[in-house]
């Protein structure tokens, strides 16, 4: 699969929905109000939308649950 680098922040947000919206990005469960992801092609699961934007940033995946995820207290409760 090709990895496109992206140069900014916008640019790898846009790539977050397109790839979700075609199907390649799974939102797969719910932990604390946050949305988890898997990207069956590149073996990730269990990843926060911030992960895998910072992926997308950098070609290089990895777990890090202090990234910001806003969460929507009105979904929680």
């Amino acid at each position: 699969m090709l990895i496109l680098k992206p140069h900014n922040m916008l640019f790898a947000k846009f790539l977050f929905v397109i790839k979700l919206y075609s199907g390649f990005i799974i939102p797969t469960s719910d932990v604390d109000g946050r949305t988890i992801y898997s990207i069956p092609s590149e073996s990730i699961e269990y990843a926060y939308k911030s992960e895998i934007i910072q992926y997308l940033e950098t070609g290089i995946f990895k777990y890090d649950d202090t990234l910001d995820d806003p969460v929507i207290l009105s979904e929680v409760q």
